[in-house]
């Protein structure tokens, strides 16, 4: 293995821990700090009264087994709500609160060194509006401007941000198309984020530019590497743990 490929790895720990705790919770991120991730990535939704929390569906029934819209339920309905992915982990963490976007920000200044990708979700910015969402997203973020960069697949959302706010922002991109490129280099996003299932895996073929290039889900190292000698060093995963061990081990596995 070349090791200047592993050094260049920067592994970015998707939704948290979410092979071995509930995505989205500040259980999985602080599982995910201490395996030694330095990089984190998250889900905004926003609630009916416009309280940014960390979820990724709009509907509750795939991560707390009931059914409902997030967008549609006010912050006191959701607290009667666990976020403990039934599906996945069964009762195991019932109980585990959805937690608020300002509760990971405080999380995220106890842990100075870690770097959050904000991802708004499309559904709460049509529901809401550009302004109105991010406008609550800001506000709780206020202190860790410089920990967080705000992503999304919706481009109006990253143009606003780099016009109103001081954030780092990354455009997520919906799918591979040349008629992108064009887009992205209006925006000047700090980040590119791209499907694995689509982006292109030859160096030559992505789009040089301001950016940093980052991909999504990989959970094996070798795949991640293979990215990283293409310049995409940037590789979120669901299994950061075991990732993190892999690397430390200097193993593909």
């Amino acid at each position: 293995m070349n090791s200047d490929t592993l050094k260049a790895l920067a592994l970015v720990a998707h939704r948290g821990y979410p092979a071995a705790f509930p995505e989205n919770t500040l259980l999985g991120y602080q599982q995910a700090v201490n395996q030694g991730a330095r990089y984190v990535e998250t889900d905004i939704q926003c609630t009916r009264d416009g309280v940014p929390i960390l979820y990724h569906d709009d509907s509750t029934q795939r991560l707390s087994g009931v059914a409902g819209a997030i967008t549609g339920r006010t912050m006191a309905e959701l607290g009667q709500v666990s976020a403990h992915h039934p599906e996945r982990f069964g009762d195991r963490f019932a109980g585990t609160p959805i937690p608020t976007l300002k509760a990971f920000a405080g999380w995220l200044a106890q842990h100075p060194s870690v770097i959050a990708f904000v991802e708004v979700k499309e559904e709460s910015l049509n529901r809401f509006g550009v302004d109105v969402v991010m406008a609550q997203v800001a506000g709780a973020l206020e202190g860790v401007e410089q920990q967080s960069v705000i992503i999304s697949f919706d481009d109006r959302c990253i143009e606003h941000t780099a016009n109103r706010y001081e954030f780092h922002t990354g455009w997520v991109l919906p799918e591979w198309h040349p008629g992108f490129e064009s887009r992205a280099r209006r925006l000047s996003p700090d980040y590119l984020f791209g499907d694995a299932e689509f982006l292109p895996k030859h160096r030559a073929d992505i789009w040089a530019g301001p950016w940093q290039w980052a991909v999504y889900v990989i959970d094996d190292l070798t795949e991640a590497l293979s990215w990283v000698e293409n310049g995409v060093v940037l590789v979120e995963t669901d299994a950061i743990g075991d990732m993190l061990d892999l690397y430390r081990a200097g193993s593909p596995g």
